[in-house]
């Protein structure tokens, strides 16, 4: 045990180290893949995205891969969708399966699609009647073990694109998690640590790129194919640091509160507050508090586990998270456990 509080505190430690030498550089708006910070699952967002120590489905895939491993069940599924920034939809499916004597495997998917978007140049600025495409893609392979009844870790490998019509730039991330059960508040609070997209650079490419360029000084104009070349940019690295605590834990209501500090390479030190309120392990109540965002504050939410009802275990979630000037935000996510 010992062991394991040491390993957190030096990932703990490492962090923090980490994030007051990088306040030194300002690197606002140097990351690609900007969607890798999106918050996924209704549970979650509603709290805040204090979600770090709290996950327990298939969405631990995003938030912290090593939490997959502490699923109840041997199977988890999560799909949610939600209205995004002009819009986008942003989507995201997870499956989780724990087998024994080997540990816990996933796979995930995110999914921001921005839609048709019509073409327009600098002669015809209110469009040429022709059509384009975007999207952001990230697909991940998880892994998750227990190495005691307290102490999980997991590894998570994604290959993650964008596409901007017929440009597109590809990268490989890696995020690594671990979970810690703590002996306090009866066996109930939770530290986890995690590590997301440390991996490698993106540049676009592609036939859009292509162009055709004017020798200057040229007396016949010569011209000659040529193509434009583009930065390389890192994917958002994220720190997350969280814990969580049930301070009501009974057949008729639980309590649960949850907190997350997050860092990243190009953006100050964030917090987040959660709070989940359930009733008869069947209705839940959830709001939440995010500090040092721009735009984001508060948001809230409610959960239907149907277990009781329908027999199998399906839980319907939704969440409503404020963004200022850009309005609310809706999120729906329905997950099933076998």
């Amino acid at each position: 045990m010992y062991k394991h509080i040491a390993m957190i505190s030096f990932l703990i430690t490492s962090i923090f180290w980490g994030a007051a030498g990088a306040q030194d550089v300002d690197y606002s708006g140097t990351s690609a893949a900007n969607f890798l910070k999106i918050g996924v699952g209704a549970r979650a967002v509603a709290m805040g995205d204090a979600a770090s120590a709290v996950v327990d489905d298939a969405s631990a895939l995003f938030w912290n891969v090593a939490a997959i491993a502490g699923i109840e069940n041997n199977i988890s599924v999560v799909i949610s969708s939600m209205n995004w920034l002009v819009d986008t939809r942003y989507s995201y499916v997870a499956a989780a399966m724990k087998i024994r004597g080997l540990g816990s495997f996933g796979v995930d998917m995110q999914f921001l699609d921005y839609g048709n978007i019509e073409e327009t140049t600098v002669y015809d600025q209110n469009g040429t009647g022709r059509y384009f495409s975007a999207n952001d893609l990230s697909i991940g392979l998880g892994y998750a073990r227990q190495s005691t009844d307290r102490f999980s870790f997991g590894i998570k490998l994604k290959y993650i694109a964008e596409k901007l019509a017929n440009a597109n730039a590809n990268a490989i991330g890696i995020d690594v998690g671990a979970v810690f059960i703590t002996s306090f508040f009866n066996n109930n609070l939770r530290l986890a640590a995690s590590l997301s997209n440390f991996g490698t650079k993106m540049q676009f490419s592609g036939r859009d790129l292509a162009v055709i360029y004017e020798v200057p000084g040229s007396p016949s104009g010569k011209q000659i194919p040529a193509s434009l070349s583009t930065m390389e940019w890192e994917v958002p690295l994220l720190f997350r640091f969280g814990l969580s605590n049930y301070f009501v834990k009974n057949d008729a209501w639980t309590l649960l509160a949850s907190y997350d500090i997050l860092d990243s390479r190009d953006f100050n030190v964030r917090h987040s507050l959660g709070v989940e309120i359930g009733f008869k392990n069947s209705i839940y109540l959830r709001g939440g508090y995010k500090f040092n965002y721009d735009e984001m504050t508060y948001s809230g939410g409610i959960g239907m586990d149907f277990s009781r009802f329908l027999g199998y275990n399906i839980t319907l979630d939704y969440s409503y998270n404020d963004f200022g000037v850009f309005g609310p935000f809706n999120q729906f996510s329905f997950i099933v456990n076998l």
